[in-house]
């Protein structure tokens, strides 16, 4: 029986979740072969629009493979009626935190919440209707609060009665109340900010591996239904590896991921290659994700000049060199490199750190291309324009917030 898969456009490389590669965007139109229309396929969806394939009505899957796309009646073990809706590629989101977001679907929700009566609502109907030893959270927004960060005595006054942790919506800092900051021994009684969240988050109560594995399957439907088949999870890849692995070996795996591991100072290289996985095209890795600095809200973004209002400028998180030296030995491995940089003095050590290493490995590879994650401001002047360097900005439209402006002066800006 000859395979409907032959009428795949040499060169071109369509995934069975409907993803598809910048080389088969090119592709015009698939023809519809007479042998695939008595072939029997695995899945036949039909009756719908095929997105850029005018006339086209049906996609047919041979396996894995989109075999074939065009018009007519198929015989397929499966056939699915689109009802005159669209059939498209599935979405690629490139810079997600998806189990920290499929933890979340469990917990406190807190985004979209404009204003601080609104959320203290939010905070102690949900205390009141669950009885777990924490409440915990994640969501809220700075510019809910008018001076731009909530208190430690109002979650004292929300939550009384047990350990709360709200982390903001950007995961940069972390509001605890009394009961949680004096279990965790932290004296502070101010949010917490970057690394010092780390203060509370060791001593919350630590998921099991099946309730992750039940988060995760949580988060795949989630993203099933927003048209979602791939995603690069943005950070820890390393300890979440054997999650997804195990998801794949089950058969559950509805979503292509591909997993950046934490590049952090006095990293071992040799640990991740031991741990590196480039050959299934399902969980891959290839990856290394740095942090440059932290957010502008709680004004731990690097900057060139201080914060309005104030003599801080926020603190880089690599020494002027150890950023440098740390992208360019894993591009001499191999890696791809991300880096988190928001301030304009972090955007600009990534991008000298970027400088001179190697341009245009294959993707496929996982190799060198580089990129500046969410880096939506650059100041000064001297700096070489980002066509000289060999990297990539990607600034997410969401990163941006309301508070944002309140931390910069009326002068940044201009030229």
């Amino acid at each position: 029986m000859r395979s409907c898969s032959r009428s795949r456009t040499a060169g071109s490389r369509y995934m069975f979740d409907g993803s598809v590669d910048a080389r088969a965007t090119s592709v015009s139109s698939f023809a519809m072969p007479e042998h695939c229309r008595s072939t029997v396929a695995s899945l036949a969806v039909v009756n719908g629009r095929v997105w850029r394939r005018p006339g086209a009505t049906a996609v047919v899957l041979d396996g894995d493979r989109i075999a074939a796309v065009g018009a007519g009646r198929f015989d397929a073990a499966r056939v699915i009626d689109a009802e005159g809706a669209w059939i498209l590629p599935a979405f690629n989101d490139a810079h997600v935190h998806f189990l920290m977001a499929s933890r979340s679907l469990g917990e406190l929700d807190l985004f979209g919440i404009e204003t601080q009566p609104e959320l203290e609502l939010r905070v102690a109907g949900y205390a009141r209707g669950h009885d777990g030893p924490w409440v915990v959270g994640r969501g809220w927004f700075y510019s809910a609060f008018p001076e731009g960060m909530p208190t430690v005595e109002l979650l004292d006054r929300l939550v009384p009665d047990r350990p709360a942790y709200l982390e903001s919506f950007d995961a940069h800092t972390g509001w605890a109340n009394s009961r949680a900051l004096a279990i965790a021994g932290v004296t502070t009684r101010d949010v917490l900010r970057e690394a010092a969240l780390l203060g509370v988050t060791r001593v919350m109560p630590i998921p099991t591996r099946e309730q992750d594995l039940d988060a995760v399957r949580a988060g795949m439907r989630l993203a099933a239904s927003r048209g979602v088949g791939s995603v690069q999870e943005a950070g820890d890849g390393q300890n979440q590896l054997e999650l997804w692995q195990a998801l794949r070996e089950s058969g559950e795996l509805t979503l292509r991921v591909r997993l950046a591991f934490d590049l952090t100072p006095g990293r071992d290289f040799e640990v991740y290659a031991r741990l590196r996985q480039d050959d299934d095209p399902w969980v891959s890795t290839g990856i290394l994700k740095a942090f440059a600095d932290g957010v502008v809200e709680s004004k731990t973004a690097a900057m060139l000049h201080p914060y309005a209002g104030s003599d801080e400028r926020g603190d880089p998180i690599w020494g002027p060199d150890e950023l440098r030296e740390a992208v360019h030995a894993a591009d001499a491995r191999g890696w791809q490199v991300q880096v988190h940089a928001i301030g304009d003095a972090a955007i600009r050590q990534a991008l000298d750190a970027f400088e001179g290493t190697t341009p245009g490995r294959p993707w496929s590879r996982c190799g060198g291309a580089t990129s500046v994650r969410s880096a939506p401001r650059v100041g000064g002047h001297g700096r070489p324009s980002r066509t000289q360097v060999p990297a990539l900005p990607s600034a997410p439209t969401g990163r941006s917030s309301r508070s944002t402006r309140w931390r910069a002066s009326p002068r940044r800006g201009e030229t």
